[in-house]
């Protein structure tokens, strides 16, 4: 009976029983909206963990992209050698600070090319973001090329020639003894005298400097600090104030400053251009040997006396207009040598022969084209090549004089230094495997024929001086009154 009282009891409003049930239901409310706001501090937490991570990740891979994947990143091999991305900064920001302080030089004696050096300081400061340059990376291919075909020539360098290279480059003064210039044939010594005296009242006009940017960079010069404030490690020497003469130092005195000035060198190339010694030596110093010792190497097979042709021609754009020639100064089956040269005259697009009736002098092989050049030397004096093309057009060439001992002028023997090495290159490069991530360089639509040194002047046409005028002896007379 007592249990069924209770029942009713608890049935009944604002009973203990009622109240209970209500305090259960509100604890279970309040644990319901705790578990909510627990969930959702949960869901907040791990989704400000997730973006954190992602940012994480985000700034992780941008800096090992710049810092590890892109320096890695390969633009160019030869045979096999890696060219990587980051050697290419390096070596790009070492070329435009050799061309700031040279063109640097240049702005001090003509404002002008002060814009100049500003156009490559901006290019300094884009280097990592700029498209490849492929004048620079094609330079560091034949860079690498020449170190490796160096022992075509049979030659090789040592850890101890990169010093002697280094201590040479930094010495005030020289520490060896220079290599022996070969004599100057006494003929040719003669023509150049001549031909000296004959140019003594032509003009020279001042060199002008090339391209921003397009510079390659070379033996390096005295660190300076560009107008940039940074530390340029090589190009032109600055000039400096001018200071009393001293005395010159001795060799232990000279090797300390080299030393000196080697330290600073790299100390300051690290800061302006990434450059370890290492990488220094790796992409400047070691290639810059190189062709050093190719070129002295290829010049010392140059004789002074080389086999010759003197020769004329006439330069077309078709072949159809090359035969038509050939066949008017071959007509009646003999050379008439005064019609080929009013012919070159008048149809010659050569303007640098042209007024010479197409005179081109004496040159050996080794100066002209391979397919002219073979022509010309199958050639006997009084003898007319069938037409010959070559990147400049078509060729109808004429032989009027022979000599298998003849001596070169200082300046054809000039000449053929200056391309022994860049033909042995050319032939290096058609054996090597290279291959380059940078844009092939567009082939300019014309070539311009280039006259072999030995050519004669370009004949100018004399002006005929106007007479001055005498008042009253030209025109209508005057009336006198």
């Amino acid at each position: 009976m007592g249990s069924v009282i209770e029942r009713i009891r608890g049935l009944l409003p604002g009973s203990r029983g009622q109240q209970s049930q209500q305090n259960r239901y509100l604890s279970q409310s309040r644990r319901s909206r705790r578990d909510r706001e627990l969930r959702q501090r949960r869901v907040l937490f791990v989704t400000m963990g997730v973006v954190t991570a992602a940012v994480v990740l985000l700034l992780v891979g941008g800096a090992l992209r710049e810092f590890v994947l892109l320096p890695r990143e390969s633009l160019a091999a030869v045979n096999g050698t890696t060219i990587t991305r980051g050697d290419y900064w390096k070596y790009r920001r070492y070329s435009l600070l050799q061309q700031i302080q040279q063109y640097q030089f240049f702005a001090a004696q003509d404002p002008q090319y002060q814009t100049y050096v500003q156009q490559l300081q901006t290019q300094l400061t884009t280097v990592k973001t700029a498209a490849v340059d492929p004048t620079t990376l094609s330079t560091m291919t034949d860079d690498q090329l020449t170190v490796q075909r160096l022992n075509t020539l049979g030659l090789s360098i040592s850890d101890a020639d990169i010093a002697r290279y280094n201590t040479e480059t930094f010495a005030p003064v020289a520490l060896s003894s220079p290599t022996a210039t070969p004599p100057v044939n006494p003929t040719a010594a003669v023509w150049a005298t001549q031909t000296a005296a004959a140019q003594a009242v032509t003009p020279t006009t001042p060199a002008t400097p090339g391209t921003p940017g397009a510079a390659t960079p070379g033996t390096p010069g005295t660190p300076a600090t560009t107008g940039s404030q940074v530390a340029t490690p090589g190009g032109t020497r600055t000039p400096a104030a001018t200071v009393a003469a001293s005395a010159t130092p001795n060799r232990e005195e000279a090797l300390a400053t080299s030393t000196a000035g080697y330290g600073t060198f790299v100390k300051n190339l690290q800061t302006s251009t990434g450059m370890t010694q290492e990488d220094y030596t790796r992409l400047i110093a070691r290639p810059e040997l190189a062709k050093q010792q190719a070129t002295t190497q290829l010049n010392g097979g140059i004789k002074d006396v080389q086999p010759q042709v003197h020769a004329y021609h006439i330069l077309v754009a078709t072949k159809d207009g090359a035969d038509q020639l050939y066949s008017q100064v071959t007509a009646g089956g003999t050379v008439d040598r005064q019609k080929f040269q009013d012919l070159a005259r008048t149809q010659s697009t050569d303007t640098s022969t042209a007024p010479n009736g197409g005179d081109l002098g004496w040159f050996p092989q080794g100066i002209m084209v391979e397919a002219f050049e073979q022509a010309a030397f199958a050639l006997q004096p009084g003898q007319v090549s069938r037409p010959v093309q070559t990147k400049f057009g078509w060729h109808v060439i004429l032989v009027t004089e022979r000599d298998d001992n003849r001596p070169l002028t200082l300046t054809t023997l000039s000449a053929l230094k200056d391309a022994a090495f860049t033909k042995w290159l050319d032939g290096q490069r058609a054996t090597a495997q290279i291959t380059s991530t940078a844009p092939a360089t567009p082939t300019p639509a014309a070539v311009p024929f280039e006259a072999p040194p030995g050519a004669p002047p370009t004949a100018v046409p004399t002006a005929i001086p106007t007479p001055a005028r005498t008042p009253g002896a030209v025109g209508t007379p005057s009336v006198v009154p």
